[in-house]
């Protein structure tokens, strides 16, 4: 399982089932610090399996450049006809469902489930 943390967050991805896990808040400074995000988000993108998941149900904060990070990764996945990208989020964190609604504008085929 490879991992990414800093101070408040921790990303986690289950490579076998391309599951990343995000926790905590992402308050990084712009591209240049997402960037290792990023090229584990573009990574699972070349397994051959068709479902990545995002489950960001404990990610209390995104700030404007995280979620500048994960636009660029759903059009990266819209541009891969073959990959079905779902996120996971939660009803009790209010950025969620505006933030992930935006995504499936990006991607129509993105598939959102808030609990």
């Amino acid at each position: 399982m490879k991992s990414i943390h800093g101070e408040s967050f921790q990303i986690r991805l289950d490579e076998t089932s391309l599951t990343l896990c995000f926790k905590g808040a992402l308050r990084l400074t712009g591209a240049e610090d997402y960037a290792s995000i990023l090229e584990m988000l573009r990574g699972v993108l070349t397994a051959p399996h068709a479902r990545v998941l995002l489950d960001i149900r404990e990610l209390d904060f995104l700030n404007s450049s995280g979620i500048a990070m994960l636009s660029r990764f759903v059009i990266e996945a819209r541009e891969r006809n073959k990959v079905n990208v779902q996120f996971l989020g939660s009803l009790s964190v209010p950025w969620h469902a505006r933030s992930l609604k935006n995504l499936q504008r990006l991607m129509p085929s993105l598939s959102v489930e808030l609990a």
